[in-house]
Order: C-alpha cells, then structure tokens, then sequence
C-alpha cells in the first residue's frame, strides 16, 4: 500500500519527534543530575579507604546524613548543608588499590565540591608533606623574574594544564605552588631568589616514569609560556 506524500511527511515529522523525545529522555537519565559543575577524582586508595575518608569529611562539615548505601566496592551517599544546597558522593571501585570518587553540591557549587575532595585527600593522606614529592621526575630553569611573578605564572601554568592547586607559600625569598591532577598525581614548582633572578624546581609524581617525566617537562614549558604572556 502506498501512502499519500502528506502521510509520509507527518509520519516523518512524528518519528522524528519521538526521537528526540527518547534521546533527550535518556541523556537526562545518563546525567543522573550532575553535569559540569560534578568533582570527579581517582585515588590511590581503595574504595573502601575513600568511601570511610567521605562519610568522616561529610560528618566533620556537619552536614545532615540523609542516605548512605555503599559496599565493598563503593557507594553513594546523600547529605545537607545548612543552607540547603545538596551533596552527593560517589565512590566506585577501579581495583584494589585505585577509586573514583564523584562530589556534587547543588545547585551547583563546583567550589565546595573541590573543598570536599581536598579534605578526602587529606584524610587518606594525599596531601603529604613536601619532602614525599621528591622521588618524582623534575626538571629546572632560571628566570630573570621576582619571585611573585614567578608564583603567578606557576598558577596560571597550573590552570591551563587543568591542575588543581592544592596550596600555596611564600617565605623568605622562596615559593611553593602544589598542585594535582584529576588522577591524583602530586606536582610542585619550587622557586628560589637568586642573584640571576628565580631559580623554579617542576616536580611530578612520586616516581620516576616515562609520564611523570612528561608532565615535568610541560609543567615548564606552560610556565615559561605564561611568564612570557604576562610580560614578567
């Protein structure tokens, strides 16, 4: 049987529809209400070890628990800040020795969410004293720069390679910018007042392999370029 050309457009137009309809339906089912402003990190922990790191940083904020449903190889809880906002933590298990924790805090607040992930660092002991960035691979430059400027580049360096700044220092004519990457990887400029200028150590990682030393080298390469843009 053949159908009218009227017919086959509006059966057209009506399929068409529909299929949007289930696409969009299904991203919204995907998202499961996270979208951009979702912290993912993964730690050199196990699932367990971030998941007990969560409920302890989760309790120590005072925020309200309203759910808590996990395993050994992960879970999910729900709590609330005072002011309402919404929290949610994911734990999932990459293997033993590896995990994948996801923050949201509604409706949006991308900043505590980061807040949330540096306290869980801290409790698992990611956040470890200078000395244990050493074992890294790491690489150096001289600049004719001040110091300051030298720790405005390492942070804008740190923020085009999408690290995290974790923390900052400066004392006695030397300077510490720590960062992370989203896998957790540590990374430091080092930068010391000499009579050329500033002298800045790029460390990465706390052994040495192949990505590290890569890391290292375009932690210097990004810097350089920012101390060039900036005009310092």
């Amino acid at each position: 049987m053949r159908l009218a050309p009227f017919c086959v457009a509006t059966l057209a137009l009506a399929m068409g529809a529909c299929s949007a309809d289930d696409k969009s339906s299904a991203s919204r089912q995907s998202d499961l209400g996270t979208g951009i402003n979702t912290v993912d990190r993964q730690y050199v922990k196990s699932a367990s070890e971030t998941w007990d790191a969560a409920t302890a940083v989760v309790k120590g904020y005072e925020f309200k628990l309203e759910s808590d449903q996990h395993d050994a190889m992960g879970g999910e809880l729900h709590a609330r800040r005072a002011n309402g906002e919404k929290v949610v933590v994911r734990v999932r298990s990459l293997d033993e020795r590896n995990s994948n924790v996801s923050v949201r805090v509604d409706p949006g607040n991308r900043n505590m969410a980061e807040m949330i992930h540096e306290k869980i660092a801290d409790k698992v002991g990611l956040k470890e004293a200078k000395s244990a960035f050493f074992g890294g691979n790491s690489c150096e430059g001289t600049y004719p720069n001040t110091l300051d400027s030298c720790v405005k580049a390492a942070e804008e360096a740190a923020k085009r390679l999408k690290l995290t700044v974790t923390n900052r220092e400066i004392k006695d004519g030397a300077a510490i910018v720590d960062a992370r990457e989203a896998n957790s990887t540590p990374v430091q400029f080092k930068m010391k007042k000499v009579d050329e200028g500033t002298r800045v150590t790029f460390i990465a990682g706390r052994e040495k392999t192949e990505a590290t030393r890569d890391l290292a080298n375009r932690m210097k390469a990004e810097f350089e370029n920012c101390c060039t843009a900036k005009g310092n």
